[in-house]
């Protein structure tokens, strides 16, 4: 009962929301592509995921992911007691977005408990690739893994591990390129009105994989702006080329997509500063278009994710895993897609990017 009423409030979600411009056709071919790759991605992973490569792969996960939060406390002067952990189960987003998943009190972290029952959640996901970039992209990031410059938030630092969707194996040597907006809805990088700016590069960054198919970020946790939910981009590039520089030129896209965060979570966070600066109107998931089509019942959108300490400005750690098909090629989906390119001397705008951008974020901070 509960799959039909999600599948409805899909069907009867508005089609024009995804990003400016978009047609509902448009949209329509979208969805009917993720459901053909999703449901290939499905059955390849019921294949592999349960094999000994598989499991040892996640067992190292929760390992590392314990070592990081350790490290992130201590670094934050914060107990072991503090940590709260909020841990869900896989089942569709309808049932996400109602049911509360703050376990906090059943599930306290402790020094005793088995990184495995904290840290090996690891729902593995194929994140669909899109066919729209959206019109923030900006090509040549850096390679960095602290992506923050300084701006005003709630720290989170996010673990993201690709595995190839056939053997659920790490595929090393990716680049991951990421980036979303500030706590009150501004992108860097854009040269819109009530942007950063195209030579800004706050909350932006590019990393490649180690043996184990992972990248992580230390940055803060996303806010919103105009007709989308809280979410986080990217996009997995193979045979790249890195610069001198410390940037990148793309190569082979073999994936475009989004991250999002649970509802429970992401109130929380929008209750402190400065995110209750941000006079932009909230978008529920219910009227996000791009996030109905992300989820499915054997799909989870949302990262894992544990509290440090206390208090929410304590910190986050966040992790996900992604399944790539490493036949694909998305490239065209990127080609043309960049609001700006970034070179060594600066931003410069592509011509006519800010044409049908969301409107002016009145919320704008430059970065500090």
């Amino acid at each position: 009962m509960v799959a039909l009423q999600f599948l409805t409030a899909m069907l009867a979600a508005p089609l024009v929301l995804a990003h400016p411009g978009e047609t509902a056709e448009a949209v329509k071919r979208e969805m009917a592509m993720r459901n053909i790759q999703h449901a290939k991605a499905t059955r390849a992973l019921g294949e592999c995921q349960n094999s000994a490569q598989s499991l040892a792969l996640r067992r190292d996960a929760a390992v590392r992911r314990a070592v990081k939060a350790q490290e992130l406390r201590a670094k934050r002067g914060l107990s072991s007691e503090q940590m709260n952990h909020q841990k869900r189960d896989l089942t569709n987003l309808e049932i996400y977005a109602n049911t509360s998943h703050n376990q906090t009190e059943a599930l306290q972290y402790t020094l005793d408990s088995a990184e495995t029952t904290i840290f090996g959640s690891n729902n593995t996901c194929a994140l669909v690739p899109e066919t729209t970039i959206g019109p923030y992209y900006v090509t040549g990031e850096s390679i960095r893994s602290n992506i923050t410059e300084g701006q005003a938030g709630i720290p989170m630092h996010i673990d993201i591990q690709f595995v190839d969707q056939n053997t659920c194996l790490g595929v090393d040597s990716i680049a991951a390129d990421v980036w979303h907006c500030n706590s009150t809805g501004s992108y860097s990088g854009v040269a819109a009105e009530g942007e950063g700016g195209v030579d800004s590069t706050f909350l932006r960054g590019v990393q490649i994989s180690d043996d184990s198919g992972v990248v992580a970020f230390d940055t803060l946790f996303p806010g919103h702006y105009d007709d989308r939910v809280t979410h986080f981009h990217l996009v997995v590039q193979s045979n790249y080329t890195t610069l001198p520089n410390s940037t990148y030129i793309d190569g082979r896209t073999l994936h475009i997509g989004q991250i999002y965060f649970e509802d429970t979570l992401v109130k929380a966070v929008e209750e402190t500063y400065p995110y209750n600066t941000n006079t932009i109107a909230y978008t529920t998931w219910e009227e996000d278009g791009w996030m109905l089509e992300e989820a499915t019942t054997d799909y989870d959108p949302f990262v894992e994710y544990v509290q440090l300490g206390d208090k929410l400005e304590d910190g986050l750690l966040a992790w996900i895993t992604v399944a790539l098909d490493l036949n694909s090629d998305h490239t065209a989906n990127v080609t043309g897609g960049a609001a700006a390119h970034y070179y060594e001397g600066g931003g410069v705008a592509v011509e006519n990017s800010d044409k049908g951008l969301p409107p002016s974020n009145p919320n704008a901070q430059t970065p500090s």
